[in-house]
């Protein structure tokens, strides 16, 4: 597979270079260029980390005494041990006496809220001093099922401050999803809410969760018999400070959204946690302390805590919005945008695809830097917000992790040149791209892997080490497999083809399904699209593609031929269907093994992250009549 649009189309001028946040990290190092220090990180990586702590500010009670411990295993490194220290703290209490805004909330009725660093340090305080006097221990797992509200990120940092262990989930999840949660973590209390709006709707949060066994919850409004009232809580009398948490004491559980198999509960240290998230938010994205930030995501899915702790970690604003992007317009993010002055914006592709498809053409203001995660972009999508949105000046910070990292392998940066819907390396991530034989490879398409152990990796997975080192240690041996499909060239940079259990196998060829989804989607009429493999006797599978946009046979018959032209005959597609919507997750994720095992009548697996599961319903039926059409001929 060859990227065909390779020329650069963003290069920062060497004055502006010089003013990055990297540069500087550079500079501190006595290195005489950026690539030279993607270098330096990879192969001198206790300096490298040594330094990240101190540029970073990173507070330690107690200093740690060995950065990287690798005595138990590459599998099972410990990283600055000895360290005492607290993820809350460094995003809080040490900045106790600022005025400055820690957090902005926006809410659907445009109601504003500024929360300095001064009163949020207040709140926390509070709500971790009645936690304790609850009998929360160190170590005890406490949920969160809020929507995205400062009293949801009150809640993380006052549990993450007394020692426990915050478990934030999906705003959307439904009892079921929450209480496989609530029963894999052993959790005794639960922050929520009565209800909340969204597209101008109350969503009861707090009804469907009552009951769960064992489990009390922490009401914010509509509290009932039973229920703790969150406001008395954020008032309590007493005020705690920051526990000293061992450097690889558990902060964070975050659970992935995996289409297959029980949800694999991942673990997140306070180290490694702080010091990874602080590192990417000021380099990837060029994070200063007057900027804001604004993620369009949801506290269960990653980049919730990730920017809210990058944020605040560097002493900036983040900014939150728990409505809908489109509602009561499709202009609401710009409206916001200039509302409050957001500098780094968080976005999907599916937001810009969906936008452009509306005509939404109007440049965005105050913004510094476009940053997006949580799928591959197509060369249209890509171009489209560079070129229209941000007039051809902005960069796209495109970064690519995972839950199970809580941080990013892949980031291109506002100081690093930008080839559309590119991604660069990991700053000090040792990632690489191999081949079905172990070896390195480039300008052909892979393995995403990283060589080394990373902070933020997660510390096995919560009751189950076997399926830790079977998902992630099994596959290359002393390599963390990550499970995409990328190729990346001899100049550091990588670009993503899907996950590679998504691959699709046609005659002996395998494709990645963005490459084929890229094709579609810069077809005439067309939003968005997801292609998959279905078996089939003479090909082993054949390429289905099921896209939204304009209906009709003309449409229909242009996908196909686009395909054609752009990867060969021997791609071209069997199967086109129009639909209304994808399958995705609120935070804009195609699910693709959903829609491939829907339908072919498989059980579909875990689908509590699905935004809309009546569309499994048509998908299921195309699948049964295909098959039957094909049974008859």
């Amino acid at each position: 597979m060859v990227e065909t649009m390779d020329e650069i189309v963003y290069r920062p001028d060497k004055k502006f270079l010089e003013t990055t946040n990297i540069y500087e990290l550079a500079k501190r190092l006595n290195i005489n260029s950026i690539e030279e220090l993607y270098d330096f990180a990879d192969k001198e990586r206790k300096t490298f980390w040594d330094s990240v702590v101190e540029h970073c500010d990173v507070s330690f009670f107690k200093p740690y005494t060995k950065t990287i411990e690798e005595s138990d295993g590459k599998e099972w490194t410990e990283w600055f041990k000895d360290g005492k220290l607290n993820l809350s703290f460094n995003c809080v209490e040490k900045y106790k006496d600022s005025k400055d805004p820690a957090i902005i909330c926006e809410f659907e009725d445009k109601r504003n809220i500024v929360i300095s660093y001064a009163d949020l340090d207040s709140k926390v305080g509070r709500m971790a001093a009645f936690l304790r006097n609850l009998g929360i221990k160190r170590g005890d797992r406490i949920g969160i099922f809020m929507p995205m509200i400062p009293e949801a990120i009150i809640a993380m940092y006052s549990i993450i401050r007394c020692g426990a262990v915050a478990v934030p989930m999906f705003s959307g999840y439904g009892r079921e999803a929450v209480e496989t949660r609530i029963k894999d973590s052993s959790i005794r209390f639960l922050f929520t809410v009565g209800s909340y709006k969204r597209k101008g709707k109350d969503i009861q949060m707090a009804n469907s969760v009552r009951g769960i066994e064992g489990v009390t919850l922490i009401v914010k409004g509509g509290k009932q018999e039973g229920d703790l009232d969150y406001d008395l809580a954020e008032s309590f009398k007493e005020y705690l400070t920051s526990e000293h948490m061992d450097s690889e004491e558990p902060a964070i559980i975050l659970y992935t959204s995996g289409t297959t198999g029980k949800p694999k509960g991942t673990v997140h240290v306070h180290g490694g946690t702080t010091v990874n998230i602080l590192k990417e938010v000021k380099y990837y994205l060029n994070f200063k302390k007057n900027d804001i930030l604004f993620w369009i995501t949801d506290l269960g899915w990653m980049m919730g805590p990730w920017s809210i702790i990058g944020a605040n970690g560097l002493k900036g604003t983040i900014f939150i919005y728990p409505g809908a992007v489109d509602f009561p317009n499709e202009e609401r993010v710009w409206d916001m945008v200039d509302r409050n002055r957001i500098t780094i914006l968080g976005l999907s592709p599916t937001f810009v695809r969906t936008m452009k498809f509306k005509g939404i053409k109007r440049k965005f203001n105050y913004i510094k830097a476009f940053a997006s995660t949580g799928e591959p972009w197509d060369n249209e999508s890509w171009n489209y917000l560079f070129e229209t949105y941000g007039g051809s000046k902005i960069p796209i910070c495109n970064i690519s992790g995972g839950t199970d990292i809580i941080g990013c392998f892949l980031a291109s940066t506002p100081a690093t040149p930008l080839k559309p819907r590119c991604l660069y390396r990991g700053l000090g991530m040792n990632v690489s791209v191999l081949n079905e034989q172990g070896n390195e490879v480039f300008n052909e398409v892979g393995y995403l892997v990283s060589k080394s152990h990373c902070p933020s990796m997660t510390r096995g997975i919560l009751g189950d080490n076997t399926r830790y080192i079977e998902s992630y240690w099994s596959k290359f041996k002393g390599n963390w497999y990550q499970g995409d499909w990328a190729e990346m060239d001899k100049d550091g940079y990588f670009f993503l083809y899907g996950r590679a259990d998504e691959v699709i196998k046609v005659a002996g060829k395998r494709v990645g399904p963005n490459e084929i989804e890229d094709s579609v989607n810069s077809v005439k009429g067309v939003v968005e699209s997801a292609a998959t493999g279905i078996p089939d006797p003479i090909k082993g599978e054949a390429i289905t593609i099921f896209y939204t946009g304009n209906a009709g046979d003309d449409t229909l018959r242009s996908i196909k031929l686009q395909v054609e032209k752009d990867l060969g005959k021997s791609f071209s597609p069997k199967y086109i269907f129009h639909m209304d919507a994808l399958p995705k997750t609120r935070s804009g994720k195609i699910m693709r093994r959903v829609v491939r095992s829907t339908f072919m009548g498989e059980n579909p697996g875990d689908l509590t992250g699905i935004d809309d599961p009546s569309l499994l319903e048509k998908i299921k039926s195309m699948g049964l009549k295909t098959r039957q059409n094909k049974d008859s001929d």
